[in-house]
């Protein structure tokens, strides 16, 4: 598990697929339920103690994991936590690298500014880990802002 602070009260927590227990995604107390058990281990690991309501952003990425970001919305007095959870299942997501040598691995690749973008798409699960230990994962509306500028490569 990894934290990421972001901005005042807003984090994100990615979870290797390895690690991740049986949940159905498509289920929101399930989910919820999963949520807050992470939200307690984020309390044991790191000391982070989430109170109010929070607006939870649920990305769930083939063979890597899943992403949630976590954004404070509303403070309460007491110390409790609710949330409101957004599924994310149609987005597309791309793994950011400057290694060339993961890159060529691949045959479609994707190049702006001195890095390889990567579609998750194409990962086997022989190959994902040394990927997720030396790349970024990025979303499709990173993507888009630089995708008209990009160089597609092809090995």
């Amino acid at each position: 598990m990894k934290l990421e602070y972001l901005d005042y009260d807003y984090y994100k927590v990615f979870i290797n697929s390895s690690y991740i227990k049986k949940v159905n995604i498509n289920n929101k107390e399930e989910l919820a339920k999963y949520v807050k058990l992470v939200i307690l281990k984020l309390r044991k690991l790191y000391g982070l103690i989430l109170e109010g309501f929070y607006e939870v952003h649920f990305y769930n990425i083939k063979y890597i994991g899943i992403i949630l970001e976590l954004k404070n919305i509303d403070t309460y007095i007491s110390k409790t936590i609710d949330l409101q959870i957004i599924i994310h299942n149609d987005e597309k997501y791309y793994l950011k690298t400057n290694n060339y040598e993961i890159a060529k691995k691949f045959k479609k690749i994707n190049y702006y500014d001195n890095y390889f973008y990567l579609d998750v798409d194409n990962l086997t699960k022989s190959n994902f880990i040394s990927l997720i230990e030396n790349s970024e994962i990025v979303n499709e509306s990173y993507i888009d802002n630089i995708k008209y500028k990009w160089n597609n490569l092809t090995f």
